[in-house]
């Protein structure tokens, strides 16, 4: 077929984005993303939760990621595409629910992940230069990033690999030399606040495990995105599993729980690394971890931006891409400029932050897993001619158990903090006036109904639902 021609060839991709990824850079992208927001900007407060049961809370967040990268790997390796978190869902299975999944996960961008990495950059920075002001160290880290992304994907791509390395050694670093640390007596009793903070420690982690998932929205800048976007997940998943629990255990091990709670791992570093090891530990590990996770949000973030815009959801010309560059420059400039005026918000808490971010990733994958479920059944020819596929009852069950990890997540999550989740509803219900409001406007002014959105298909490939064929 013409798509699959298009797809195998050198430097195509869709709506004047460049094929430039290889499964390198899906890797580092997805565990940056990962790495970042999970060990340094979210451990101290999931301590403060759940005290030295962190590491299992560490586990049993990944639970739901582990159940969901198998159908959003058959998605990504099926139809490899630009801002799939939309497009899958507003194709197979409901255009409004696919827009209000992408509503809540920018919810979690732009008032929740980039001014919290921006925050949490600044304090590791702050160890090293106490004198310099928290406030302008996260504007200035939001605006490299923002100017790198500008650049292209391809220079983001570089940057990101480079700090990737150093960030894994450093990871290492406080791992090997925290582990012979370790005091067994920090670690009991197991359970000191409670069987039930687990489950809301792990509310909060599962943002953590938001990273790689973002891979589909990329699709369309993957080189052999059928295989690549598969094979990442495979390698990317457990690496950052390990990690995790690792790192959870070396920090509530090292000293008692109640020291490391809403502290930065640089405080357990310090007691048991030599001044050398524990700046580059700061260094690599806390500020590249902010860093990449910074660098892979304003990747994807701006991919939602042009899925949107070229269904006019949101006006065209927030679509545009740079000729010279193939970035989506007016997208990266309005996560830009939105995420900077969300910096006061968190400038006493980070808490809040951490709320809607997690929020806002978890709404986003419900409406991608039942497009998963669906896929089979709406796109038969597109799921059988899929490199990677998930089948018999894996093809609900799957989906099925991340979708209520999550919304057990989100519940947990707001008794935990009744000020993001209030803030998460109102964005919500804010985000059901727009999309009605935007298709009367287009209806009227335009003849266009949000609601033929799937007839529009995927790389030419339509939901026979929409073909008035379904079975």
């Amino acid at each position: 077929m013409k798509d699959d021609a298009m797809e195998k060839g050198a430097g195509a991709g869709e709506l004047g984005l460049k094929k430039e990824l290889g499964l390198a850079d899906a890797v580092s992208i997805e565990i940056g993303a990962m790495v970042g927001a999970g060990i340094f900007a979210l451990t101290g407060i999931a301590i403060g939760i759940s005290g030295s049961a962190v590491p299992i809370a560490f586990i049993i967040a990944a639970l739901p990621m582990v159940f969901a990268v198998l159908p959003l790997g058959m998605l990504g390796s099926a139809l490899p595409t630009v801002g799939g978190s939309f497009r899958y869902p507003s194709r197979i299975f409901s255009p409004f629910w696919g827009f209000m999944g992408v509503w809540g996960i920018m919810m979690g961008i732009l008032l929740g992940g980039l001014p919290l990495y921006a925050y949490t950059f600044a304090d590791y920075l702050q160890v090293l230069f106490p004198f310099l002001p928290r406030a302008s160290i996260a504007v200035t880290a939001l605006t490299f990033f923002f100017l790198i992304n500008l650049l292209g994907i391809k220079i983001a791509s570089k940057v990101q690999i480079a700090m990737f390395f150093i960030l894994i050694a450093a990871l290492l670093t406080y791992i090997c030399g925290g582990i012979p640390n370790i005091d067994s007596s920090n670690l009991t009793p197991l359970f000191p606040k409670g069987i039930g903070s687990i489950a809301i420690a792990a509310g909060f982690l599962f943002f953590a495990y938001m990273g790689a998932n973002y891979i589909i929205d990329l699709g369309a800048e993957i080189k052999d995105a059928g295989r690549t976007i598969p094979r990442s997940f495979a390698l990317s998943i457990p690496v950052v599993i390990v990690l995790y629990t690792l790192i959870g255990l070396v920090a509530v091990g090292v000293v008692p729980w109640e020291i490391s709670a809403n502290q930065p791992l640089s405080m357990s570093a310090e007691r048991f690394l030599s001044s050398p090891l524990a700046i580059f530990f700061i260094v690599g590990g806390g500020l590249l971890a902010m860093a990449t996770t910074l660098n892979a949000t304003y990747m994807y973030g701006s991919r939602y931006f042009l899925a949107l815009a070229d269904d006019e959801v949101i006006p065209k010309p927030l679509g545009a891409v740079s000729k010279k560059y193939g970035t989506p420059h007016w997208g990266l400039l309005a996560m830009y400029l939105i995420s900077l005026s969300a910096l006061p918000m968190g400038a006493s808490s980070l808490e809040i932050l951490g709320v809607t971010a997690s929020i806002g990733s978890i709404v986003l994958l419900i409406p991608i897993l039942i497009a998963a479920y669906l896929l089979p059944r709406r796109m038969p020819d597109v799921y059988e001619k899929a490199p990677f596929r998930v089948k018999g009852l894996w093809v609900w069950l799957l989906p099925g158990l991340a979708i209520l990890f999550g919304i057990f997540f989100i519940l947990a999550l707001g008794m935990e903090s009744p000020p993001g989740f209030a803030l998460f509803v109102a964005w919500m219900v804010a985000g059901v006036i727009y999309y009605y409001g935007r298709n009367r406007y287009l209806r009227v002014k335009k003849g266009i109904d949000l609601n033929d959105i799937p007839k529009k298909g995927i790389r030419g490939h339509v939901s026979r639902t929409f073909l008035g064929k379904t079975p």
